[in-house]
C-alpha cells in the first residue's frame, strides 16, 4: 500500500515538473528577439543558418537572398520598432519566428575620464560628442534595466550631459554596473547591438566606468559607537569605498559593512578616524574633495534605545520613553539629553525591569528620524549616549459619536453616555481623554463612551492620547502626544423617544388616566381597556404625566396629547375637543391635565398620546409612527342597564280598531308617552320597550262630518329605532306601536267605544328621562 502512494506522489511530482516546464519555455518564447543597429551602417547578420521569410519595412533591406537584413539609411528611423519573420533556410512554411529590428543612431564619442558619479546625490555627469539621446541604464530588482536619457547637453567645445541615476549604486568605480545606449536604442536586457561595421558589440564596450565617484556620507550624522560591550559597531554608508581605516591609538577594523571599534581606554570620548578610499573615490564633504577624509565619531559607553516606537511628526505634545541601561543608570540625574542642539526636557524617570526608563518632550518633529543625544556635564559636555528612532505622521483622528440603536449625531449629549469610534493605530492605542467640566470619558472592554458636563456650554473637540501599552507600568498608560479630532461638537441634551406605550403597562407609568371614584379614590385605566365608569364621576378624571419617573437619559419628550368625547351616536363634541403639543422633562413633581366635556350618560373619553416626529428634537425621528398613538385610553360614562323616559309620538298612520263607527285611521293626533327599554353596554336603546301615555287625537269615524279632539290614555309595546340624536332630549326615532286605549273624553259615538286596539306607525322626538 505504502509502495502504491509513493508510485502516485512520484507520478504527481513529474506531472507537475512538467507543466512549470512548460509554462517556462512559453514565456520564454514570448518574448521576440531583438536586433538593434545604427542608421548607414553595413548589413548584420541574423544569425546562421535563418534567412528573411518576408521583405521586412521602415526602411530596412533583405540582402544575400534574406540572410543579411540592411539597416535604413534616413535618420528618421532611429528608435523606431519593425518586426520581420525569419525561420531556418527553407522552412518559412512550417515553422518562423518573430524577430524584431530597433535603428539607432550613430555611436557617440564618449570620454570616459570624464564622467562624474555623485552617488548620493543620484547624479552622473560625462563629457563627449553626440551626446543628445545617449541613455545610460542600470540593472532593477526584477532583472530588467531602467533608464534615463540625455535631452539637452551643453555645447561646448565637448558637450556635458547630466543622468539621473539612483542613489542606490555602488560607490566602489571597478563595481560600477552602469551601460551606455545609443540613440534610440532600447533598453532590452537580451538585445543584440551591432556597431557601424555590421559586427556585433560585446557587452563591455557599452560598460561606464567612471573615472571619479564623489560620496558625501561615510558614517550616519552625530555618529557614533556603544562601547558598553566591549565593542562597538558603526554603520558604513559606503563601505564598498573604503578600502582601510585608521584609529590612531585603537586598532578599528572593517567587517561586515560596519566599522569595529574597541573600547577605549574610559578617558577617551571620541576618535578621530581616518579612511583611505578606493580608487576614483572621494569624499565631496570636504573642499577640494578628500581620498583620505578624517572623521569624528563619539565613544558612547551607556546602552540606550528609544522603546516607546516611532515619534510622531507634527504635534507639539511629542514625547518618546528612552531606556538607559548599564553604568549611567546611576547618575541619570546627571544627565542631559539633546536633540541636535536643542535641549529635550525631561518629564518623568521610572525604573523597572532592571533599567531606566526617562520620558523626554520632543515637541514638533519634521524630520524622518530623530537622534537623542545624552551627555553629562555642561559646556563641551562629553556624549555618554546616542538612541535613534524614526519618526511617524501623527495619526489623523476622525470620529464617529452614535448610541446604540440610533443615528451617529454630530453632539456631545449630556444626559447619558454615547459609544465614541475612532480609528485604530499599528503599534499604540488611542484613548479618549477627559476634559475637566466639559465632558467625563470612560473605556470598557476597548469601547470609549463620553458623556457631557450638564453645565457646560459652547462647542468642543475630542482630546486622545496616544499610549504604547506594550511599555512597563506607569508608562503604559502614560501620554506620548494628545491628539484632537478637529471637528468641534457641541455638549447639549440628547432626546430620545421614551417608551411611553411600553412603560403605561407596567407597574409605574410614565403616562397613566386615573378617574376619582365616590369615595375619592383613584382609578387607574388601563390602555386597550374601556372600563364603565359612573356619569356621577366625569369631572374626577384626570392625565397624570409622571415627570420624576422620567430617567434624564431621554431628555425632553415632545408629546402629541388628544383628546376627544363621543356622544353615544358617535359623533364628536367639538367644545370637549383637545390637540396640544405637550413638552416633558424630568423633575420632581408630576404635571397633570384635566379631562372635560362629559355631558350626557354613555359618552365616550378618548385620550390619545404619541410622539412628535420632529427630527430637530429627537433622534431617530424618522422611526417615529406617526399613523398611530403611542397609547391610547378610552372610558364610558354610563353604568345603567335599563332607561325610563319621556318622548313625543306623532302617528303616520296610527289605526283604531273599535266599534263599527269608531274605526278608522286616526289623524292630527300626538302623544305624549313614557317608554322603558333595556340597554346594551354601549347605551343604546332596545328595539322593544313598554310604553304608556295620553295620546290626544282627532278621530274620524266612518262618514262623520264634524269629528272632535279627543284623549285617551294608551298602554302597550313599541318598536323603536332612532334615527338622530341618540340618547339625548332631541332624539328623533321612528316607531310602530301595540296600544290599548282607554278612552278618557268623548262624546256622540265616541262614547259608545270606550276601549280599543291601536296599531301602527309614528315619529317620535324627544328623550328625557332616566337610567338605573
Amino acid at each position: 500500500m505504502l509502495y502504491g502512494v509513493a508510485v502516485r506522489c512520484a507520478a504527481l511530482v513529474l506531472f507537475v515538473v512538467a507543466i512549470v516546464a512548460s509554462l517556462v519555455t512559453l514565456v520564454g518564447s514570448a518574448r521576440a528577439e531583438t536586433l538593434q543597429a545604427p542608421v548607414g551602417g553595413r548589413p548584420i547578420s541574423i544569425g546562421e543558418g535563418r534567412i528573411a521569410c518576408s521583405a521586412p519595412v521602415g526602411g530596412w533591406v533583405a540582402e544575400d537572398a534574406g540572410r543579411v537584413l540592411r539597416p535604413p539609411s534616413a535618420d528618421s528611423a532611429v528608435g523606431t520598432v519593425v518586426e520581420v519573420r525569419v525561420a531556418p533556410i527553407g522552412a518559412c512554411a512550417q515553422k518562423s519566428t518573430v524577430l524584431q529590428l530597433v535603428a539607432t543612431g550613430a555611436w557617440p564619442r564618449l570620454d570616459m575620464a570624464s564622467f562624474t558619479l555623485a552617488v548620493d546625490e543620484g547624479r552622473l555627469e560625462g563629457k563627449g560628442h553626440g551626446l543628445r539621446g545617449v541613455t545610460v541604464t542600470w540593472p532593477t530588482e526584477g532583472g530588467e534595466r531602467a533608464a534615463d536619457t540625455c535631452g539637452a547637453p551643453k555645447a561646448a567645445p565637448t558637450e556635458t550631459c547630466t543622468w539621473g541615476v539612483p542613489k542606490t549604486l555602488p560607490a566602489d568605480p571597478s563595481a560600477s554596473s552602469l551601460q551606455w545606449l545609443p540613440r534610440g536604442a532600447h533598453a532590452v536586457s537580451d538585445a543584440v547591438i551591432f556597431d557601424s561595421e555590421g559586427k556585433k558589440a560585446p557587452p563591455q564596450a557599452f560598460a561606464i566606468l567612471p573615472g571619479r565617484v564623489e560620496i558625501l556620507s561615510i558614517l550616519p550624522a552625530d555618529a557614533s559607537v556603544d562601547v558598553s560591550s566591549g565593542v562597538g559597531r558603526a554603520p558604513l554608508s559606503h563601505a564598498e569605498a573604503i578600502a582601510g581605516v585608521e584609529c590612531g591609538g585603537v586598532h578599528c577594523t572593517l567587517e561586515g559593512g560596519a566599522l569595529l571599534v574597541p573600547a577605549p581606554p574610559p578617558g577617551v570620548a571620541s576618535l578621530d578616524i581616518k579612511f583611505r578610499l578606493v580608487l576614483h573615490a572621494f569624499y565631496a564633504r570636504r573642499n577640494p574633495p578628500d581620498t583620505q577624509p578624517v572623521l569624528r565619531i563619539s565613544i558612547l559607553r551607556c546602552t540606550t534605545d528609544v522603546v516607546s516606537g516611532p515619534a510622531l511628526r507634527a504635534t507639539d505634545s511629542a514625547r518618546v520613553v528612552v531606556r538607559v541601561e548599564g553604568a549611567c543608570m546611576r547618575d541619570i540625574g546627571l544627565l542631559r539629553f539633546l536633540i541636535g542642539t536643542r535641549h529635550a526636557d525631561v518629564v518623568q524617570i521610572e525604573r523597572a525591569n532592571e533599567a531606566t526608563y526617562v520620558v523626554l518632550n520632543v515637541g514638533n518633529v519634521d524630520t524622518p528620524t530623530l537622534a537623542i543625544t545624552a551627555v553629562r556635564g555642561e559646556g563641551e559636555a562629553a556624549v555618554v549616549a546616542v538612541a535613534r528612532t524614526e519618526t511617524r505622521p501623527a495619526p489623523v483622528v476622525r470620529t464617529v459619536i452614535e448610541i446604540p440603536g440610533f443615528p451617529p449625531m454630530d453632539f456631545i449629549p449630556n444626559n447619558r453616555r454615547a459609544i465614541v469610534h475612532h480609528p485604530r493605530v499599528e503599534g499604540a492605542e488611542l484613548v479618549l481623554l477627559p476634559v475637566v467640566d466639559v465632558y467625563d470619558t470612560k473605556d470598557d472592554a476597548g469601547v470609549s463612551t463620553v458623556q457631557g458636563d450638564v453645565n457646560a456650554a459652547g462647542a468642543v473637540t475630542l482630546q486622545f492620547g496616544y499610549r504604547v501599552p506594550t511599555l512597563p507600568a506607569p508608562l503604559d498608560k502614560l501620554d506620548l502626544a494628545v491628539l484632537s479630532d478637529p471637528l468641534r461638537r457641541n455638549v447639549k441634551e440628547a432626546n430620545l423617544p421614551a417608551p411611553i406605550g411600553l412603560s403605561a403597562l407596567s407597574a409605574e407609568p410614565l403616562v397613566e388616566v386615573v378617574c376619582a371614584d365616590s369615595d375619592g379614590k383613584l382609578r387607574r385605566v388601563e390602555p386597550g381597556v374601556v372600563p364603565h365608569l359612573p356619569f356621577s364621576l366625569r369631572d374626577g378624571c384626570r392625565v397624570i404625566f409622571h415627570r420624576q419617573r422620567l430617567s434624564p437619559e431621554y431628555g425632553t419628550q415632545k408629546l402629541s396629547l388628544e383628546m376627544e368625547v363621543d356622544k353615544l351616536d358617535g359623533t364628536p363634541r367639538g367644545e370637549a375637543h383637545v390637540s396640544q403639543t405637550i413638552v416633558l422633562r424630568a423633575g420632581t413633581e408630576p404635571f397633570i391635565a384635566w379631562i372635560k366635556g362629559v355631558h350626557a350618560p354613555y359618552d365616550r373619553v378618548v385620550v390619545r398620546l404619541s410622539h412628535v416626529a420632529d427630527e430637530a428634537h429627537y433622534l431617530g425621528a424618522l422611526e417615529i409612527a406617526t399613523g398611530a398613538p403611542a397609547v391610547q385610553w378610552a372610558v364610558v360614562f354610563g353604568t345603567g342597564r335599563v332607561r325610563l323616559y319621556a318622548t313625543s309620538a306623532i302617528p303616520t298612520g296610527l289605526y283604531r280598531f273599535g266599534t263599527g263607527g269608531t274605526s278608522g285611521v286616526l289623524s292630527l293626533s300626538i302623544a305624549i308617552i313614557s317608554r322603558l327599554t333595556w340597554l346594551d353596554s354601549e347605551g343604546h336603546e332596545g328595539l322593544l320597550g313598554l310604553e304608556t301615555g295620553l295620546m290626544a287625537f282627532g278621530l274620524t269615524v266612518g262618514t262623520s262630518p264634524n269629528p272632535e279632539t279627543q284623549v285617551g290614555a294608551v298602554l302597550g309595546i313599541g318598536l323603536s329605532i332612532p334615527i338622530a340624536g341618540a340618547g339625548s332630549p332631541t332624539q328623533a326615532s321612528i316607531n310602530l306601536h301595540g296600544w290599548v286605549e282607554e278612552r278618557i273624553t268623548g262624546s256622540g259615538p265616541e262614547a259608545l267605544s270606550q276601549r280599543a286596539i291601536i296599531f301602527g306607525p309614528s315619529i317620535s322626538v324627544g328623550n328625557v328621562g332616566t337610567t338605573f
